[in-house]
């Protein structure tokens, strides 16, 4: 088939490595390179924008390819599970508004090792007490690895290693990947096998590792899986906010309770970025920001929705959850503390169930 000789972009799939072995050729059915080459260039991404971030890719840039991923060494080791509840808030380690448990003390929280990395006194900080004594916090803390993709490049595995011995969480991710569905597919599984090589070199930890659910391809997704399986990974995160935003997450979802079920795992299983439960896997737990950002951007959340504050039909509806004690939207508006811990409780009682 001409699909298997050349992709649409007019790469050669015999010249790549991960042809066959991994990859079943072009099947993507938006890719910039081939867009932009066709005459579609796009602000800030490709060509003629001096930093092109596909140019390697291009037979017209007749860039040169970064080399391919090793193959991942998959060691085995029975990993214990995250025990995480349904709802499991992210916090601002920046932002002390977002630190709720003096009021509530929930069982779990999750930082972002990201925002930490942006920010090296709070890093430094943060390394010399170890979370919890940093924060106050005597509950569970899981170290979220999900982070801006620059950041992304320029870690290794023992950065993590060393974050998360300094850090000393109860709970940490494998790092993070990006797999875009228009990037070309060499990139896009060179991401994937460095997530799975990656993963191997986090077996040896004693506390329990999140392995992650990603792919450009339904094929990267379901071999990523299969791999972190083999290696004894129990509990995985999927994030999915970018997904949902662009209504794609039909397709890896399905392919990742495809590929659990063929394996006969029954495993953990988390949502990343989302504040509304996703029935298809019902004992799912969440890992969500959303109730603190919509605060910051003035949204009430009803038990169903955010609305803004100003919303006409919030204007004489009073509140008896713990925060509100009656009160209305209009009378918390200006206080975002007090605005994100009225949204956290409503965004636990939906995620656990108690609000339909």
């Amino acid at each position: 088939m001409e699909s298997e000789k050349k992709g649409k972009c007019g790469a050669s799939c015999y010249a790549c490595p991960y042809y066959r072995v991994l990859c079943p050729g072009c099947i993507t059915r938006i890719c910039l390179v081939d867009r932009c080459i066709r005459g579609t260039s796009y602000t800030g991404i490709t060509y003629p924008n001096t930093f092109c971030r596909l140019r390697a890719y291009c037979v017209v840039g007749k860039g040169v390819r970064p080399e391919p991923e090793p193959p991942p060494e998959v060691k085995t080791k029975s990993m214990a599970r995250a025990g995480l509840p349904r709802f499991t808030p992210i916090i601002s380690t920046l932002d002390r508004r977002s630190w709720f448990w003096d009021a509530f003390p929930l069982p779990a929280i999750c930082v972002r090792l990201g925002e930490l990395m942006l920010n090296k006194g709070a890093l430094r900080a943060a390394s010399e007490k170890g979370l919890h004594d940093f924060l106050g916090y005597g509950g569970k803390i899981v170290l979220s690895t999900v982070m801006p993709d620059e950041v992304i490049d320029k870690l290794k595995p023992e950065d993590y290693l060393k974050a998360i011995a300094d850090l000393r969480p109860d709970v940490a991710m494998i790092p993070d990947n990006y797999t875009y569905i228009d990037d070309p597919l060499y990139r896009s599984w060179s991401q994937t096998v460095r997530l799975v090589r990656y993963a191997g070199a986090f077996l040896d930890l004693e506390i329990p590792m999140l392995g992650l659910i990603k792919g450009a391809i339904s094929k990267q997704v379901s071999w990523s899986i299969e791999k972190l399986a083999q290696m004894g990974y129990s509990s995985f995160a999927m994030p999915v906010r970018e997904l949902i935003a662009q209504d794609l997450l039909d397709g890896p979802l399905t392919t990742a309770l495809y590929t659990f079920k063929k394996a006969g795992a029954k495993p953990e299983f988390i949502f990343y970025g989302c504040s509304h439960r996703i029935w298809r896997v019902k004992e799912a737990g969440y890992i969500t920001l959303s109730w603190y950002l919509n605060a910051k951007r003035g949204l009430y959340d009803t038990g169903v929705k955010a609305r803004s504050v100003t919303y006409p039909d919030l204007k004489y509806v009073g509140c008896e959850c713990d925060v509100c004690k009656g009160a209305r939207p209009y009378d918390i508006m200006y206080d975002v503390h007090r605005l994100s811990l009225h949204n956290l409780l409503q965004q636990k009682a939906r995620l656990e169930g108690k609000v339909t």
